[in-house]
């Protein structure tokens, strides 16, 4: 056994070999308990990728929606125009920001929030220099707006579950190849060094007993 698998400052006495058992079974259940933290921290890891790509593709749909809509509402104001009318368009939103525990992880939530009402809209842009497509195209790109908010928002939920994952992996593998290890290999050196003593008082007394009848 190599001395640099025990650890340091250890007496070998039988106080000091229960009380490392005790650490080795702790040890054991904190690995065993991070171990399925890590399964299920996994497993939310790849759900959120999952739903990252399908909003991904939303945000991307959404987009590609918008800009075709304003294109052909170019084509019927004109780009004069319509530069004119969206120079003069104010439009206010608020962006609220919200937290959620997700497997004791502090993860955002977003939510826009439109400020204005329908009517303070209206008077921010002439209806007589629009038609329903310019009401139809703001309807889009708030719908684009709110996809690629949405995807922001599991997308700072992957990084922080990565993060959490690759701390958890750490302390388990540190667990499983460092800390276990030099417990489990410090007990068995307690224990042959106990054995070994227990032998020599054996021979001892057996020589004593020797003198004595002798």
């Amino acid at each position: 056994m190599s001395t640099e698998e025990i650890i340091p400052g250890i007496t070998p006495t039988r106080m000091q070999l229960l009380e490392l058992n005790q650490r080795l079974e702790l040890a054991t259940k904190g690995y065993e308990l991070l171990s399925e933290k890590l399964e299920a921290l996994t497993g939310e890891l790849l759900t959120s990728v999952n739903t990252y790509k399908d909003r991904r593709e939303k945000a991307l749909e959404k987009t590609n929606q918008a800009q075709d809509e304003y294109r052909k509402l170019e084509l019927q104001l004109g780009i004069t125009e319509l530069r004119g009318v969206v120079s003069s368009f104010k439009q206010a939103y608020k962006l609220e920001s919200k937290r959620r525990s997700l497997m004791g992880i502090s993860v955002p939530m977003f939510n826009l929030i439109d400020t204005e009402d329908e009517n303070e809209k209206s008077l921010s842009y002439s209806l007589k220099r629009t038609s329903a497509k310019f009401d139809k195209n703001l309807f889009l790109f708030k719908e684009c707006l709110q996809a690629i908010i949405q995807l922001a928002e599991v997308q700072s939920t992957i990084s922080r579950l990565s993060k959490e994952i690759i701390e958890t992996k750490r302390r388990v593998n540190a667990l499983n190849y460092i800390i276990i290890p030099r417990i489990e290999a410090t007990v068995k050196w307690i224990r042959l060094t106990l054995a070994e003593r227990e032998r020599e008082s054996f021979v001892r007394l057996k020589k004593v007993k020797k003198k004595i009848s002798g």
